[in-house]
Order: structure tokens, then sequence, then C-alpha cells
């Protein structure tokens, strides 16, 4: 059986239901909310009942095993936010190693039975805004998985068969935006209206801040699309600054850690598999950038700041100048004793900043010039990392300085040869804007993986090596292929996507459908 007959298969509901009323019968009503947050099909709800669903939702949408394998091995190397340390650990060399790969379930298994739930049961209106911020958190999660895949079961989850099809990229990109228009605008109307209250682990039940993240949801879909169909991404993005979002740093989304949440990247990093990337070394050391000391932390053995190239060898691995010891880790508040106290970001507002910077380029309404959306980006990601100098802050964006060759094992050159001051010609605008908001992504390596597809920018290394005979190591990987435990459960479904992703086999060199930029 596959993921997503598994939302809604009558009998596997009435056999979660059974388990569920023995469970209450032999524990105490203590673990009630637990048990109420398992994806159990739950149908007759009450609103109490619909908010207990949200934590889980939230918390398995973006939680920490997704963070461990599915971001860290694999976006996070991919986007050279870090470098891979441990030989074990071959993602880095574009190795698909799929036991790994926890998004899939997660979405199918852990969030959408409860999001569904959810929406299902206010779609009468009864509770407006629980109904627009399940739909939001919905058209975010389902953003990250398509973004890895392409196609998806999407339109048709739920249906009681044995096979799930699948829907193309542009279809599920278009029913995103209604998806948004709808929620926005019901949010918008209803802002005053209890929502979830203390279940909601983000914004605590604040609907003005759910309606900024739904429009910077928004405007990141929208420019995501801008290569493919600019038209459309010009509509929903001037849309989508009309209707407010994100321009302060309390506006960001971020999850509260605690003891039964800690942060995934906190938990990974104890394990030694990843440390700063060489293209953070260029950019970071070249600009003379303060939030270095916060990214990351100094190599202990020699007390400076050091990153590896990306895809080396077991063999290079083993050198001692690429060992863990003699490269730089994360910075302080991202070390595993911070695990239950750092929180997680979802969106960072600057992000909001770097989209209608780029959007003002291409000549939309985004309330602002390029020039000054860029700036005003950076000193947000500044703020954000608790640098509140306005003399540092104004200093870093007038720099002149440009990208250092790292100081690592292999001869590596300067990533780029473009500063932080905002220069006169297009392309050079496009790529520091691409490149600053790259910088304060970190370390939410998804979106940063997806924007270096779309844009090209910030430039890359070469991996020293690539491991996959589909793609050579001066490619960017550009999407994860379909996974062989689909292929087993939901086998007609899948053969009959691979014609959706745009005529390409189904493997990692072939681009999605949004992905049409010229980089490599």
């Amino acid at each position: 059986m596959n993921y997503s007959t598994l939302l809604y298969n009558k009998k596997i509901r009435r056999v979660f239901l059974c388990l569920i009323n023995l469970i209450l019968l032999v524990s105490c009503t203590k673990n009630f909310e637990e048990i109420n947050t398992d994806p159990a099909g739950l149908k007759d709800l009450s609103s109490p009942d619909l908010r207990s669903l949200f934590p889980g939702a939230l918390v398995s949408g973006l939680g920490v095993s997704y963070n461990e394998t599915t971001m860290m091995l694999f976006a996070g190397v991919y986007s050279q936010h870090f470098a891979g340390t441990n030989p074990a650990q071959e993602s880095h060399r574009y190795v698909i190693v799929q036991r790994w790969m926890d998004i899939w379930p997660g979405t199918y298994i852990n969030v959408m039975p409860k999001l569904i739930n959810i929406i299902e049961a206010t779609n009468d209106g009864s509770e407006p805004t629980i109904n627009a911020i399940a739909r939001i958190w919905k058209v975010y999660t389902f953003h990250r998985l398509t973004d890895y895949f392409g196609p998806i079961p999407y339109s048709k989850i739920g249906q009681d068969t044995t096979v799930v099809h699948y829907d193309s990229q542009r279809d599920i990109y278009y029913d995103f935006f209604k998806e948004l228009d709808e929620a926005t605008a019901d949010l918008q109307n209803n802002l005053t209206k209890p929502s979830f209250a203390d279940k909601d682990l983000i914004f605590g039940g604040d609907n003005s801040k759910w309606l900024k993240f739904g429009n910077t949801l928004r405007l990141r879909l929208a420019l995501r699309i801008s290569n493919v169909e600019p038209e459309k991404a010009k509509e929903e993005a001037e849309k989508a600054v009309t209707g407010g979002v994100m321009t302060a740093v309390d506006d960001g989304a971020y999850f509260k850690t605690s003891a039964n949440f800690p942060n995934g990247l906190n938990a990974f990093i104890g394990r030694n598999g990843s440390r700063m990337s060489a293209a953070m070394e260029s950019l970071l050391k070249g600009y003379n950038d303060p939030r270095l000391a916060v990214y990351f932390s100094p190599a202990p053995e020699d007390g400076q700041y050091h990153g590896v190239r990306n895809g080396m060898t077991v063999a290079q691995q083993n050198i001692p100048q690429n060992s863990v010891n003699a490269n730089s880790t994360v910075g302080p508040k991202y070390l595993p004793e911070n695990m239950y106290t750092t929180p997680q970001v979802a969106m960072y507002a600057s992000e909001a900043y770097f989209l209608r910077a780029e959007g003002a380029l291409n000549g939309w309404a985004m309330e602002g010039s390029a020039q000054e959306l860029y700036e005003k980006g950076i000193e947000t990601s500044m703020r954000e990392h608790d640098i509140d100098d306005d003399a540092v802050i104004t200093s870093y964006i007038n720099g002149t300085n440009l990208p250092i060759a790292p100081e690592n094992y292999f001869e590596t050159p300067p990533l780029t040869d473009i500063p932080v001051k905002f220069e006169s010609n297009e392309e050079r605008q496009r790529e520091q804007i691409g490149t600053q908001k790259w910088l304060a992504l970190y370390p939410e390596s998804h979106e940063a993986w997806s924007e270096i597809r779309r844009s090209g920018y910030p430039k890359f290394y070469p991996l020293m090596s690539s491991q996959n005979p589909d793609i050579a190591p001066d490619q960017m990987i550009r999407r994860i292929s379909f996974l062989d435990r689909e292929i087993i459960a939901n086998g007609p479904a899948v053969e009959a996507a691979v014609p959706l992703l745009g005529g390409g086999p189904d493997n990692v060199a072939t681009r999605l459908w949004w992905d049409q930029s010229m980089s490599k």
C-alpha cells in the first residue's frame, strides 16, 4: 500500500480508530493529547480536538528527523551551506541514499492526515482562521516535497484505491496559488477570530503573523516560477506584496524547541557529519561578514575558521587537513547542547526583502527599488542574528571587499568576484541578491538549494567527485529521483509520472518544471 492511499483508506482508518480506543482504555488521561495527534484520520472533531492536531502537523512537517536526514544529508550539502565530512555519509557525493529520505513518508503519513482532517472539518466556515492556517501550512509542506521530486501525488491523495496518480509540478504550483489566495483572504477577513492559540508552535495564535507568512510564501513561490511563467509570477508576487509580507525581524517564522521537540540541525551536528563549506569560507571571510562567528565556530586545531570542499572521496576525507577537528563546525547556538533552546527556522523575514529586490529588477511593483530592498534584506538578516550595531551593518552593506580563496587542502579559487556594495550592472545585481539571500537563508538549506537551481546563484564549487553516474561533479544536482519504495507500492502511478518530468529521464540530472535557469 502506498503512502498516499494510507491517508484515507477506510480499512486503515477503522484499524487506527480501534487501536486508539484500545490505547485509551489502558492509558492515563494525561496522554490524551499525544494520542489525539497521531495520524488517525479522526472525524467529527470538536474545536479543541482540531487544535490538538496542529502541533503534530507542524512538528512532523519540519521536525528533528527531517532536518537530520532529508535536509542535512541532501539539501544541506547540495546547497553548499555545508560540506560532508563523515566517510559513511556519501550523499554529498550525489549518492541518493533512499533510507534517509524521510520527507516522503513524513509528509503523507505524519502531516497530511492531521491537516486534511482540520481542513475538511472546517470547510463549512465554522472556524475560518483554523482552516486558513492549515491550508497555508499544507502548501508550505507540499512545496518542499515537490521541490525535491517534481511530480508527486497531490490532488488524488485520499482516494480509496491502490494506485494514487501524480500531478505535474505546474498543476501543483497553480493550486498552491489558489490555496494561498483563498487562505490569506479568509485570514484577512477574520483576523480577530481565535485560531490555534497555544497549539500554534510558531506564532502562538497570532493570525496577523500567519497572514504575513502566507503572503511571503506566495512571494517565494512566485519567484520560483519566474523563469518559466513570468506573467503569472508577476501577478502572484504583486498580490503577495499588496497583501502584506514579512518586514520586521519578529515577523519571522520559528518553531519553539523544547525537550519534546529538539532542533534537528543541532542534533545532526553532534554526529560530525558536516562542516563549513569552502563556499561559505570564501564569502564570509572575504566579506568580513559579522555573521561568521554566529554561523560557525573556529576549528579546534588552530582556532581559525576553515571550510572544506564538497564531494570529497573517503581518502580525501581522511587527510588530516580535511578532518572534523581541522575545520569549522556550526556556531554555538547550533551545537548539540543547545538543541532544546535554539528555535528552528521555517522562514526568515529577511528572505522577503531579497525576493522583492529580485522582483523589482524584473520590473514588478515591489514597493521599493532593488537596491533599497537588497540593503534592507542584509540589514534584517544581521538583526535576525543579533548583530544590531548600525555602524557594523552600514559598513558591511557598503563593503567593496571580494570573496577570498579558501585556505583548504585543495587549490581553490575565490567563489566569485562580486562585492557586497550594490553595483550598476543588472546581472551582477542579480548575483549579489542571490548570493546575499543564500547567506541569509542559513541554515535553511532546502530553500537555499532550490534557489541555486532556479537562479544559478550563488556560484558553487564543483564537487571533488560524484559517485552518481547520471551527473558530473561540476553540475548542480537538480532533483531526487522517484523512490524505490514508491515504485514498489505505487508502480503504475510512478511510471505515468515520468513523462510529467518534461521529457527527461527519472534521474538527478533532469530539471524540474520551474528550473529553467542557465546555470550548470
